[in-house]
């Protein structure tokens, strides 16, 4: 199995988390990719490099390696807030780019979470700057991120298995 370096991460896709969870971890982090900063072909560009590191994750990484592709959170704006470079559709875009990314993702058979979902009802969790999460979202966000482990690798199946649930014992038959 061939392994990149975390020099090839920004070329396969500029300013996105890239998290590789397989049998050994393997971590690359850069910036977020913040779709008001760029130009208005920016959701273009992030589609294309998203496809190129799909295919570079597909090339590189073993079978049994889990890729989770996360949605973007949801985007709230402080009422009178200036954006300092202003996108007319920045919600739409991170919408479209949500639509765009788990179709993606699928193709290749990675599995997704869709964090804009999870948090699209509870902006209340936003800290003052309507951008950013409160420590409650984080925890909430890592507890759905450790369930799709969980449950992917099959450690609940294997609990229950050693538990012994739906046994006598689980049903209250003890003799």
């Amino acid at each position: 199995m061939k392994l990149f370096s975390s020099a090839d991460v920004p070329r396969l896709l500029h300013n996105k988390y890239v998290t590789i969870l397989g049998n050994s971890i393997q971590r690359s982090v850069n910036k977020d990719l913040d779709v008001i900063r760029y130009h208005e072909q920016s959701l273009q560009m992030y589609k294309t490099n998203l496809d190129h590191l799909f295919i570079r994750l597909t090339e590189v990484l073993g079978p049994k390696c889990l890729v989770i592709c996360n949605m973007a959170m949801p985007v709230g704006f402080k009422a009178g807030e200036v954006l300092e470079y202003p996108t007319p559709n920045v919600r739409w875009d991170i919408i479209e780019g949500n639509f765009y990314s788990p179709t993606l993702a699928d193709l290749h058979q990675f599995d997704v979470i869709d964090m804009h979902f999870h948090f699209c009802f509870e902006l209340r969790s936003m800290v003052k700057d309507a951008t950013h999460s409160s420590q409650l979202a984080h925890r909430k966000n890592t507890c759905i991120l450790m369930a799709l482990i969980d449950q992917a690798w099959g450690m609940q199946q294997k609990q229950q298995e050693e538990e012994g649930v739906g046994s006598e014992a689980d049903r209250g038959q003890h003799w």
